[in-house]
């Protein structure tokens, strides 16, 4: 639901591009909303680096003192084989129902993506979260943007560093490193069941992809996949604090 300083801020905007875009009241990413003091998930208006305004989900509560910026969800069965969720990269612009945020079938242009991800410090995917009261951490996965830049990077399975994961209840935390794929014309970005020699890896027979592609097969035991109507998503965000705090390497308690 957005409230009437959102749709004021959209009236105020939507004629024409912004000349100045240090105003706490033009928002560029969800963080920025956080840091204003607003802790409501839900639909809100930011600017992007040209100051056009549109309407994105933001995540303010799930992970408190940090900040997520949806940029891509869809159903994960029911349209894993359109090319906007299996073949177009991050590096790409494909977008669908650019502006209009929702949990079954949404991507943001390439260039609010990279406006996004200029205010952001880690990016994070996410299984069912419409479906979540609270995030558990389970078949779940986030990394920081100088260990992966997902906007840029292109390449085979490579061994990156993680800050954490959790599928099915196997976890890793910070410094971990798993394996990604993300390749022109055949997968978006995305980890599987592979042992790749990486540190971290959930082994499944047959094949199975997570996060993403889900081309090598579907896991009926993993959030995103586990139903018809299970969906994934794709984040960028940020924290109010750099000093994050973990119980051990394979828990995180808090921010």
């Amino acid at each position: 639901m957005k409230s009437l300083h959102f749709l004021l801020l959209f009236a105020l905007v939507e004629t024409s591009p912004i000349p100045e875009l240090t105003s706490p009241l033009l928002p560029k990413s969800c963080l920025d909303y956080l840091q204003q003091g607003m802790t409501q998930n839900g639909f809100y208006v930011l600017v992007d680096n040209q100051g056009h305004p549109y309407m994105t989900y933001c995540d303010l509560s799930y992970e408190p003192g940090s900040a997520w910026t949806l940029v891509m969800s869809w159903q994960t069965a029911k349209f894993r084989d359109l090319p906007y969720f299996k073949t177009k990269l991050f590096t790409e612009d494909a977008p669908i129902n650019a502006g209009s945020p929702n949990w079954f079938i949404y991507r943001e242009t390439l260039a609010r993506m990279k406006s996004i991800r200029s205010q952001s410090t880690h990016w994070r995917a996410t299984c069912n979260i419409n479906k979540l009261k609270a995030i558990d951490f389970e078949d779940y996965l986030r990394g920081k943007l100088k260990d992966l830049d997902i906007l840029t990077w292109q390449g085979g399975r490579t061994c990156f560093s993680i800050d954490y994961v959790n599928i099915r209840g196997k976890a890793a935390g910070t410094g971990t490193t798993m394996a990604f794929w993300q390749v022109p014309n055949k997968y978006i970005l995305h980890t599987d069941s592979t042992n790749t020699g990486c540190e971290f890896y959930y082994e499944a027979n047959p094949i199975v992809d997570f996060f993403g592609f889900y081309g090598d097969g579907l896991s009926p035991k993993f959030r995103c996949s586990a139903e018809p109507e299970a969906t994934t998503q794709w984040w960028f965000g940020g924290y109010l604090s750099k000093e994050r705090f973990f119980q051990n390497s394979s828990q995180p308690v808090g921010a």
